[in-house]
């Protein structure tokens, strides 16, 4: 299954450079949170818009939100790394301009 991140301030062209080069995501807690969790849109990264692609090799967390992927830092193949939830993918495409 297809996965996308959007650029924002939070996920930089920056940031896509390094997801490319290391082949993971990386989440940081949600506001509110102290649990690291990797976010993501379900689906191939729409027309026109600026972000990341990717195919997930771990299944997101049961009881995630219908549009949205989440993977919880902790358990099985998501690792935990200096307070940051990090899973691997396979980048299908990026489109930052």
């Amino acid at each position: 299954m297809l996965y996308h991140r959007l650029a924002s301030p939070s996920q930089t062209k920056l940031d896509a450079a390094k997801q490319i080069e290391s082949q993971e995501m990386w989440g940081k807690p949600s506001r509110y949170s102290e649990i690291p969790k990797v976010k993501a849109y379900r689906g191939a990264l729409p027309p026109n818009a600026q972000g990341i692609e990717f195919m997930a090799t771990v299944e997101p967390d049961a009881g995630s939100p219908p549009l949205m992927a989440y993977w919880t830092g902790g358990r099985e193949n998501v690792r935990l790394e200096d307070g940051i939830a990090k899973i691997s993918v396979e980048i299908t495409y990026c489109n930052y301009i």
